[in-house]
């Protein structure tokens, strides 16, 4: 029998959740917002209703998990041939907007918190990668321009993959204690390594893992039960080869749903509606527990250097790259604007921090530490409460 009520709390809140969900969006409130608030709600910080028991290894688990399963499934839901017809917008915001923001970021956080460069550059990167689940219900709004949608979920669904690297490159300069061994062309190599092996095997994974479904299915050999359950077990694939050949997991996963192979509308349907199912279940059991344990932890920490980097990374820090990386694209200024605002940060942000810890040892071998747990925990909470609220606000202003 289960005594700890944390499992009770969840299953009531995502069933009363489900049964409203609808009427409930519509006032502009989100699944993310209201489950970190609920984590809020029972933490220390008020009614102090259960005491959790999560180590951080659990949470980088259930984090890594959550984010193999969203790319998967968000990229099964992208139509390949968008990919030639609009991928000019997400090859810009990727290769300009990307390393832009990076470099931006390292600065300000130098200038303002006073940090050193290579801790800067740490909290540049784990606040890079963006995460489209915060702001899901905006892809539902049909007056928004496709292109548009289309590139806020590949640029979400590959940065997270190619910011990887270079935060391993920082914590590896982090743990030398310096750059004068740093050798510019082995990173290059290992960054091309991560990224062309991560293409290559998620292309793989993707092609032949929906071919042999539809192929199954075709000859009644495999259950819709089992069909659905394959989504889950093709992300883990693609993932798990990819790493262990030495290829990029987010990545592979991202391409493995994307370049997903079944000329069966139900096959792939039934993919997709487990794999959204079981992705949203994890990312809202995410946001709960940074709502549960990183937030108490975080607000003693908090200063107002903290609170101020924070609205610049989710504002200048941000949008002037992606402003930058937009120029001579023909875009409108609030079509522009619409792409340099949705750049929300979440499950990529968590679980980097928590893979720098888990890099390194130990946090106390990370300089300013507390200044970079409670910046990130900051910047996370202000994105899934602002983003959340803009939905509505970026639909009306297309609708106009």
């Amino acid at each position: 029998m289960l005594e700890e009520p944390l499992a009770l709390i969840i299953a009531v809140a995502v069933f009363v959740f489900g049964l409203v969900s609808r009427r409930i969006e519509q006032v502009a409130l989100t699944a993310p917002m209201l489950f970190t608030g609920l984590g809020v709600l029972i933490s220390p910080l008020l009614l102090n209703l259960s005491e959790h028991d999560v180590s951080a290894q659990g949470l980088k688990t259930i984090a890594e998990f959550t984010l193999i399963l969203i790319l998967f499934t968000d990229a099964s839901q992208i139509e390949r041939k968008h990919l030639v017809q609009f991928e000019i917008l997400p090859i810009r915001l990727l290769a300009i907007g990307l390393p832009l923001t990076i470099i931006a970021g390292t600065w300000v956080a130098h200038t303002l918190l006073g940090i050193s460069w290579l801790s800067a550059a740490l909290l540049a990167v784990i606040l890079t990668p963006t995460d489209a689940a915060l702001a899901q219900s905006i892809f539902d709004h049909k007056e928004i321009d496709e292109s548009l949608r289309h590139s806020v979920s590949v640029e979400s669904g590959l940065n997270d993959g190619l910011a990887l690297p270079v935060l391993l490159l920082v914590l590896a300069l982090i743990s030398a204690g310096s750059m004068i061994e740093f050798d510019h062309w082995q990173w290059l190599g290992f960054f091309l390594q991560q990224v062309l092996l991560g293409t290559v095997v998620g292309i793989a994974v993707g092609r032949l893992g929906g071919y042999l479904v539809q192929t199954a299915s075709e000859s009644s050999l495999m259950s819709p039960v089992y069909q659905r359950l394959s989504s889950l077990s093709l992300a883990v694939l693609a993932y798990t080869v990819s790493e262990a050949i030495g290829g990029n997991g987010f990545i592979s996963a991202f391409m493995a749903g994307l370049f997903l192979q079944s000329h069966r509308t139900i096959v792939i349907q039934r993919l997709k509606e487990f794999g959204a199912a079981e992705g949203q279940l994890l990312s809202l059991l995410m946001f709960f527990l940074f709502g549960l344990i990183y937030i108490p932890e975080a607000l003693p920490l908090i200063d107002s250097y903290t609170v101020i980097y924070a609205l610049l990374s989710l504002t200048a820090i941000r949008m002037l790259p992606v402003f930058i990386s937009l120029l001579g694209s023909g875009l409108s200024f609030k079509q522009q604007s619409f792409l340099a605002w949705f750049g929300p940060r979440g499950i990529a942000s968590i679980l980097y921090l928590l893979l720098a810890v888990d890099e390194l040892g130990f946090a106390d071998k990370i300089d300013h530490y507390p200044q970079l747990f409670a910046t990130t925990v900051v910047t996370i909470f202000m994105s899934i409460i602002l983003h959340g609220l803009s939905t509505q606000l970026w639909s009306r202003l297309f609708k106009t």
